[in-house]
């Protein structure tokens, strides 16, 4: 068996060869992971859109946790700065007239506030909601208006009913708006 003669030559052939295939390949692996790359960004973005569409908005349902928050906000609304000691006083001056326009004033409000704070973002096919929450964050502030007002002063349940409801109205729209802060603060 005849041995072949290397060569420098043949060597040099050989390792050029070589170094185009690997470039060759370094050129292909480079475009791949590029189209990979475009390909991977797109699917994040189907992602995100999917997302975005599937999570709901935190204001297009009550929970629960929305009434505890609500209930909270509408009593610290009530006591915080004393309140529902100043409602007692300005209810002593009130006419029954004058503390049904306050509950609607409240309402109205309230209703302001949830808007200009939170439901701006939601989309228009869900501002129906609105009323629904507004109503029941205000049906909660009434509800702690006569519970603060009975904590604090127990002769209040006790007292001619005209009475109560000025005090009731003088009160809730610390409550109600204490209660759309709640309702609004730490959502998710």
């Amino acid at each position: 068996m005849a041995k072949k003669k290397v060569t420098l030559e043949s060597i040099n052939k050989k390792l050029d060869l070589l170094a185009k295939k690997i470039g060759k390949l370094s050129e292909q692996e480079t475009t791949e992971l590029k189209e990979e790359e475009q390909e991977l960004q797109k699917l994040e973005e189907i992602e995100k859109k999917i997302k975005e569409k599937s999570e709901s908005h935190p204001l297009k349902k009550i929970t629960y946790h929305d009434i505890a928050k609500g209930a909270l906000g509408a009593f610290i609304g009530i006591v915080a700065h004393y309140t529902v000691i100043y409602g007692i006083h300005i209810a002593e001056e009130l006419t029954v007239p004058r503390a049904t326009l306050l509950f609607v004033l409240s309402y109205i409000i309230g209703g302001i506030f949830l808007y200009a704070t939170g439901f701006r973002k939601v989309s228009p096919r869900m501002m129906w909601f609105l009323p629904v929450r507004l109503t029941t964050l205000y049906g909660i502030s009434l509800i702690m208006s006569v519970a603060v007002l009975y904590l604090f002063f127990p002769e209040f349940l006790h007292h001619f009913f005209w009475e109560g409801y000025k005090q009731v109205a003088a009160v809730t729209l610390t409550a109600l708006i204490g209660a759309c802060t709640a309702d609004l603060i730490g959502k998710e």
